[in-house]
């Protein structure tokens, strides 16, 4: 990935059930907060699983038209906000002159299946195609939040959309850097949302089998790695991050939070519930990444990891890590941000590169919270419980998405 041109973070937005915003979100990261709760969004009482991980203080008019918001899709506007926030977090104004030059990448999978398309059919169903709204074929596909990102901002560059389930938020920022190291943009808007908090999205994972049934403890359901687990807790939510080529953020005196290091991706190629426990696709995906960023195992002091919850992904997660860092695993911290916020899907890999990104800044790495009883496959030191004050210089975060997508990213220090 090294080249002529280096890519920095210079802008964070984070719509999160623990906080919206970098600062509240990191805050509640390192206390060590849950956000998973029971739902509220509707009537759970007929699920096997009745929790998951709401943003429950969101108010879309604090970010854009009213107009606007009445239309979109919940997953649409968290992209807007986390997209608001993240530019002007970046000072970054997104001028005529620059607007040709500002790429945008971003991914969801739910995208309006939960909302605009389930309230779509059950008009259809209930008084016929007359009443369904006109809007809805706009609002419900992907690449709608994509759409409205370069509407809301006026940016005319490329806009892509990328979908790999929980992969999306890391092959997001990919596309992203791949866009300026190929001179196409001198910006790039990359990030992820989802909004799986919907009857009909929420019960097809019931459906699967794959959510948490911890229904009398909602604040402990979400506890990778410990023995305890027993699948995952859905959540919504959204993360963006601002990406500019190196020389253009200096010369406009840009405040870079870290550098894009290295990508690595593969795909088990087995089924599309079962992962592989081996790891050694995820090995090689971390191990494409570390080299990649010219690095060595060794080198990397802190890991942001996928971390679900499901019993067989984590372990996956650990022999992988150990498979392609060595010794060397057993002697950093290993996080898991999603024993706090959930698994909010797409947006995942963008939440833990926020993460990644604030714990470069401070020097601290958040815990995996409800760690309470130790499983002998996942014996590697996930940070139980409380932060820790950490020499972070470089972050691996990694994803693995049902049907056996696997990814994994580098970030460091922007020197």
């Amino acid at each position: 990935m090294r080249n002529s041109r280096r890519v920095v973070i210079t802008g964070l937005g984070v719509i999160s059930p623990i906080g919206i915003g970098k600062d509240a979100f990191w805050k509640n990261l390192i206390a060590g907060k849950s956000g998973v709760d029971y739902i509220t969004a509707f009537d759970p009482s007929l699920y096997p699983c009745r929790v998951a991980a709401e943003v429950k203080d969101f108010n879309p008019a604090d970010f854009m038209p009213l107009r606007r918001q009445r239309q979109m899709a919940r997953f649409s506007q968290f992209a807007v906000a986390a997209t608001r926030l993240a530019i002007d977090d970046a000072h970054l104004s997104i001028s005529k002159a620059l607007s040709p030059q500002v790429a945008i990448a971003f991914g969801t999978s739910v995208n309006g299946g939960g909302d605009v398309a389930a309230e779509a059919l059950e008009t259809l169903h209930r008084t016929g195609v007359d009443d369904v709204k006109p809007w809805a074929a706009l609002e419900y596909p992907p690449h709608a939040a994509s759409s409205y990102l370069a509407i809301e901002f006026g940016i005319k560059g490329p806009a892509v959309t990328v979908s790999s389930n929980c992969c999306t938020g890391l092959d997001a920022i990919q596309a992203g850097f791949s866009s300026i190291v190929s001179r196409r943009a001198n910006v790039a808007i990359v990030g992820a949302s989802d909004a799986p908090i919907f009857p009909l999205s929420f019960g097809a994972f019931c459906a699967l089998g794959a959510l948490t049934k911890r229904n009398h403890d909602p604040a402990g359901s979400s506890r990778p790695y410990d023995a305890l687990r027993d699948g995952i807790v859905i959540a919504e939510g959204a993360a963006t991050l601002v990406l500019e080529d190196l020389e253009f953020a200096q010369s406009r005196g840009a405040f870079a939070y870290a550098e894009v290091l290295g990508h690595g991706a593969a795909s088990e190629a087995i089924n599309m519930r079962k992962g592989d426990l081996s790891g050694k696709d995820m090995a090689g995906a971390i191990l494409a990444a570390i080299r990649n960023a010219h690095l060595s195992p060794s080198e990397i002091d802190h890991v942001n990891a996928h971390g679900s919850s499901l019993p067989d992904y984590d372990i996956c997660d650990s022999n992988s890590f150990k498979q392609a860092l060595g010794e060397h695993a057993f002697h950093i911290p290993i996080s898991s941000i999603k024993s706090m916020v959930g698994q909010p899907i797409s947006a995942a890999g963008t939440m833990q590169s926020v993460a990644g990104c604030l714990s470069i800044q401070h020097q601290i790495v958040p815990p995996t919270i409800n760690q309470e009883v130790s499983d002998p496959a996942c014996n590697l030191d996930y940070v139980p419980n409380q932060a820790r004050t950490a020499r972070v210089n470089h972050v691996l975060m990694n994803g693995h998405s049902f049907g056996g997508s696997v990814v994994a990213m580098v970030i460091g220090r922007a020197n």
